[in-house]
This record gives structure tokens, sequence and C-alpha cells, in this order.
């Protein structure tokens, strides 16, 4: 897309402004997973997590940073993917009362038979697995979520009239939902 994705705007809002605010309703702590360093987000006041064991290790590496970087007496992290900004405000609770039923250490959100790895929930335990996963050179998301057998989550109902979990990477993509938004707000409105 060039530039910086995360500071582009959807519905008058930056993507990661949009995802922050998404978070923090279902979240008591939210921080942001990056590499950039706590300078390129100083507007948001959040504790900035590096990629672990270091930087490139992808989507999975910011995961591994995050578990590594969870408080005493937190035990869930859950990921929201700052090119995703349309989610289901039940998504924490819908994912992690998934993961509690079937014992699971991980549960990941699925909409339209697409599934969305990144829009997850991890328990502190998996960290082992994504870092041996990482020392074999294995950096797909999926794979942590297969060896964890975590459950499917599937989201049915649209977020405000679209899609959960549509994913932004092109201009095209941003122009798409700048248009929806718009439609929306003028519909309510």
């Amino acid at each position: 897309m060039g530039g910086d994705k995360a500071f582009r705007k959807v519905g008058g809002k930056s993507l990661i402004g949009r995802v922050i605010d998404v978070a923090q309703g279902q979240c008591d702590q939210v921080m942001i997973s990056s590499n950039a360093g706590a300078d390129a987000f100083a507007g948001y006041s959040l504790p900035v997590v590096a990629d672990q064991p270091a930087a490139g290790q992808g989507p999975l590496g910011g995961i591994l940073g995050g578990l590594l970087a969870l408080p005493d007496g937190v035990d869930w992290l859950v990921t929201f993917p700052v090119d995703c900004p349309i989610v289901p405000l039940d998504m924490v609770e819908r994912l992690q009362a998934v993961a509690a039923d079937t014992g699971a250490k991980a549960a990941f959100a699925s909409h339209a038979d697409r599934d969305h790895y990144l829009s997850s929930i991890w328990h502190r335990d998996a960290a082992k697995v994504i870092a041996d996963l990482l020392a074999s050179d294995d950096r797909r998301v999926r794979g942590p979520l297969q060896a964890l057998d975590a459950p499917r989550v599937v989201f049915e109902d649209k977020v405000a009239g679209l899609e959960p979990f549509t994913n932004v990477n092109t201009p095209d993509d941003l122009k798409l939902i700048n248009s929806a938004l718009a439609s929306t707000v003028s519909k309510q409105g």
C-alpha cells in the first residue's frame, strides 16, 4: 500500500486507532505489537511489544512477544490485526468461551468459510509451542493453532452492515471499506 498501513484512514480514523478502540472495548489491557518502537505509537499511550525471539519473525513473532509480555495474573492474549478494522464486538467473549468450554489453549475466528488466524485468542501456555515452531523456522500462524487443536469460532453476523474481518491490504481495499462505512453511516444517520 505504500507508507505505513497502520496509520491509513478508514472512516475518518486510522486503522490502528479503530482497532485499538475495538480492543479497549473488549479487553482490560491493550498493547501494540510492533518492531517500530514506542516513539512510532507515542500518541496512543500504550505499551509497545516487539517480536520474539527477534524482529522479522512475522505475526507469529508478534504473538510470542505479546504472550511473553503478559502481566502476572493475565493468562490470555487476544490478537486484533491492524488491517482488519471490522471486528465483532463480542469477539473476545466468544473466543474465550469456546476455548474455556473445550479446554483449548487457543481459538480463532472464522466468517463465510474463511479462517482468520490472527483474530484469535492465545493462552500463555501456547508460548512454548510457538517458540518451538519459530525455532524450526515455521512462521505460519496456522501451525500453532493446529498443534494446539484450536477450535474455529464462526461469526455469522455482519458488524454495522459490514463483513467482519474484512482485510485492508491495497488502496482499492481501503476505498471499498471507506465507501461501505460511509454508506453505513448515511443509512444510520
